[in-house]
């Protein structure tokens, strides 16, 4: 039962040696059955006895993230945790881990140094080549063409340059200069720009862009790059190129003075790439290898350190005793975890070697306990979503309870289709199967809470898929699982459909039911049979034939409506009925009478009221349904009359639409509203209903309210005492008409704006103005004796207590009094706390 109401919890005092204080923790914390009090309020977190080992925690567990980061880069995954791993001591571990921070550090660095001059001897190559090639097309006569914006130059310009380089003496020589390297390609267009307006058009740009992009070896992001080179006349042009090049990020590299020196340059470069390529795969090996070795116990060491971490935050909770050199805590614990309480304590004790056990009282006190749920593997997510909106008081009732099948009800009500709940059905199954395997990798956030949801998933695809079959809906698509849909259209080759009397399907421009028709009326011997007519219905869920009509969706949406208004109403009914279970256990009369009472009272005589007309309008057949001389409703079973009419209330032959040749011309003196067949519509018949007076009976025959709309009228002469004076009036008189399925949103508002009265045309039930205004009586008298009674009863105790309360006590003079038990009061045991972990 512990998982419909709370546990009881005791208040429990624990004195621990400093000696076996962490071995202690250690066995408490797998039993998970005490939330320690913080004891410390007064003091600040920088002022607790073990925040230098909180800290050292962190600190570890900082390291070991920076070492998970390292592997999750090279791609390593972590190993799986033993379930006892051997692990070196705090002290150890700490000094071992900050030598592999320092050692992790020092190569990370130096291999980013390394990945640095291959990124740069990967540059001065391709400068290299680049120079050469641009040298080579200029001496061998190709013309370029002169890229826009002043960026370039053609082949003669370049060629002229080379020539003055080479035949000028040093006066030519010490003017022009060039400067060669490579730039990012995003940067490219604003440094030649750049250069083009700080010389002032004096210079001659050549680039080309690298194909094979660079990777920085501190952000490890692609960056594409080209190469350059600038050539420009006097020592003043040298200068502003040269800044321009260090604004814009750019690598310069030197270039030979000729061809032969170029090529030697070029082998030079190439060497040293060979020789750093071996030096990064040996440096790659290395730290691929150091990685590996550390995964091994890269869980064993988070699990140890957060472990430890969670033991120093709940050692600073406690108290510490100078006098008795023992630490001192305060917590709660379920009664029924008590021995196993006293079985951990005892195994710390031996565990850590300590020469005194550990001691434990339970405490009485007037505090409340906090509440606890015990909570299984199923019950664990609807738990959470229920605390996530409130908790419930110490030994209530449990809601998480009801909301193990509610939740998932109302999601499969919302989210019904049966493709797409069986999909999720088999996702929270697999996740529910091979819960062991995957929860390793719980740890990741998105993938954690689809992992400690599995069974709120499985849940939910399951009534998903059962709404599904309610719609009849295979991922939006209508199925017809429970057989073919019991509308027929002109489109169809069914025999049942085709053949059915009354019924041209080629000139049919609606659908249609099947029925019995054929079975209730004999066409050929032209008589009944004495069987009702019987509409046939889909036999689960919602027809299909719907999914193809231009109603369907004001059908489904006020369906899904309705439905979902009767669920939320039981739901609510559910949870003050769980208020009801409360009061009994607590015995709180006054909240019985005067909460749970006017509020059940309240939704039931509203919204309990509405879930009735609900059930009545769906289960009310309509087509038999009828308002006699708008005064009453009639049901008028379809059963087709005998030829001396003795079998009334029936109806008269279908598809026969000549009144005065029916039963023998007995109806044939009637007036002209009393028929339901006009201008030459045939239906399946027209209601008769035998209406008894003194003087004898009448026959009243259904009419045609959209051909008269005065017989539904109530204000017209068509009204019961018009029908006892004068039966047959051609402008008043007795009247049946059929009715229509009333508008419940209408009843509902007319309830309140029209109390007592409800036209005979939209009632549901018998009676049913009177029991409105009924109803509505109840739920107004109930709204004040919510509010009003128990606050003034409440206060009222509290006024007698503080009258005859003697001084000192709760409630009695304000002087206060010192007492000898002022040790027992709240303050001793007040306060928040914390779960060990």
């Amino acid at each position: 039962m512990a998982q419909f109401r709370s546990e009881e919890m005791a208040l429990i005092q624990l004195f621990i040696q400093n000696d076996a204080a962490n071995d202690t923790l250690h066995e408490l914390g797998h039993t998970n059955a005490v939330q320690f009090k913080d004891l410390n309020k007064d003091r600040t977190a920088f002022q607790r006895i073990f925040v230098q080992d909180v800290r050292k925690c962190d600190d570890m567990l900082r390291i070991i993230r920076y070492v998970q980061d390292l592997m999750e880069e090279e791609g390593i995954h972590m190993g799986p945790v033993a379930r006892h791993p051997p692990v070196p001591s705090l002290h150890e571990l700490h000094e071992r881990l900050q030598d592999l921070e320092k050692e992790m550090k020092q190569h990370t660095a130096s291999y980013a140094t390394l990945l640095k001059q291959r990124s740069e001897l990967r540059e001065h190559r391709h400068v290299l080549s680049g120079a050469a090639h641009w040298f080579q097309q200029a001496r061998g006569g190709v013309t370029f063409t002169a890229p826009s914006d002043g960026e370039g130059g053609t082949g003669a310009e370049l060629l002229n340059l080379l020539d003055e380089a080479e035949s000028g003496g040093r006066a030519t020589a010490g003017s022009l200069g060039h400067i060669a390297g490579c730039i990012p390609t995003a940067n490219l267009r604003d440094f030649a720009v750049t250069l083009f307006r700080a010389t002032r058009g004096n210079l001659l740009l050549k680039h080309d862009d690298i194909e094979q992009p660079f990777k920085d070896p501190l952000t490890h992001e692609e960056v594409q790059k080209s190469i350059f080179i600038v050539f420009f006349s006097g020592e003043r042009s040298r200068q502003k190129v040269d800044k321009i090049c260090d604004s814009y990020n750019c690598s310069k590299y030197r270039l030979p003075e000729t061809a032969s020196q170029q090529d030697t340059a070029i082998r030079d470069v190439e060497e040293r790439m060979r020789d750093l390529k071996t030096v990064l795969t040996r440096t790659k090996d290395y730290r691929l290898g150091r990685l590996e070795q550390l995964s091994e116990h890269h869980g064993a060491w988070m699990t140890y350190v957060m472990r430890e971490k969670a033991v120093f935050h709940t050692l600073n909770l406690f108290n510490y005793d100078v006098t008795r050199k023992c630490l001192i805590a305060e917590g709660w614990c379920p009664a029924s975890e008590l021995q196993n309480v006293r079985e951990a304590l005892r195994r710390g004790t031996l565990k850590s070697g300590a020469n005194v056990q550990t001691v434990l009282n339970v405490v009485r006190t007037k505090e409340t306990p906090p509440t606890f749920f015990k909570s299984t593997r199923l019950t664990a997510g609807f738990q959470a979503i229920v605390d996530a909106y409130g908790v419930a008081k110490y030994q209530e009732m449990n809601p998480a309870v009801f909301a193990v099948i509610t939740f998932p009800f109302l999601f499969g009500v919302m989210f019904g289709d049966i493709g797409h709940g069986i999909m999720m059905t088999l996702v929270g199954l697999i996740l529910c199967v091979f819960e062991k395997r995957l929860s390793a990798a719980a740890r990741d956030e998105m993938f954690g809470t689809l992992y400690h949801g599995r069974y709120n998933i499985l849940l939910m695809g399951l009534f998903a898929t059962y709404a599904g079959f309610i719609y009849n809906e295979l991922f939006s698509v209508p199925l017809e699982v429970f057989g073919h849909t019991a509308w027929c259209s002109g489109e169809m080759s069914d025999p049942a459909c085709i053949g059915m009397k009354g019924v041209n399907p080629p000139k049919q421009t609606q659908k249609w039911l099947r029925t019995n028709l054929a079975d209730a009326y004999d066409f050929k011997d032209m008589k009944s049979t004495g069987q009702e007519v019987v509409w046939d219905v889909y036999p689960f869920g919602t027809d299909p034939g719907f999914a193809h009509t231009s109603n369907k969706l004001n059908s489904v949406n006020s369906f899904k409506m309705k439905f979902a208004i009767i669920a939320g109403v039981v739901q609510m009914c559910a949870g003050v009925c769980t208020k009801l279970m409360n009061t009994l256990y607590f015995k709180d009369t006054i909240t019985m009478y005067f909460v749970f009472g006017p509020e059940i009272v309240f939704i039931n005589s509203i919204f309990g009221y509405l879930c009735i007309l609900i059930m009545s309008k769906w289960t009310t057949n309509w087509d038999t349904t009828f308002v006699l001389n708008n005064y009453e409703i009639v049901s008028i079973p379809q059963v087709y009359c005998d030829v001396t009419l003795s079998n009334t209330p029936c109806w008269t032959p279908p598809f026969y639409d000549n009144r005065d040749d029916l039963f023998g011309g007995r109806l044939s003196r009637l007036p002209q509203h009393m028929w339901c067949m006009k201008d030459g519509v045939k239906t399946a018949g027209c209601a008769v209903y035998k209406m008894s007076v003194s003087s004898g009976f009448y026959y009243i025959v259904e009419g045609n309210v959209f051909a008269n709309k005065n017989i539904a009228n109530p204000l017209s002469n068509f009204t019961k005492a018009e029908c006892t004076m004068n039966p047959y009036r051609e402008d008043g008189g007795c009247s049946l008409w059929k009715q229509s399925p009333p508008s419940l949103l209408d009843t509902l508002i007319k309830m309140f704006m029209e109390v007592g009265t409800v036209p005979v045309a939209n009632q549901v039930i018998p009676g049913q103005g009177g029991l409105q205004a009924f109803l509505l009586l109840v739920a107004f008298v109930s709204v004040p004796m919510l509010l009003l009674p128990k606050p003034l009863i409440l206060k009222r105790r509290h006024e007698s207590r503080a009258r005859f309360s003697p001084l000192g006590e709760p409630g009695g003079s304000p002087v206060h009094h010192s007492a000898p038990d002022d040790s027992q009061e709240d303050d001793g045991h007040g306060g928040g706390g914390g779960c060990l972990w």
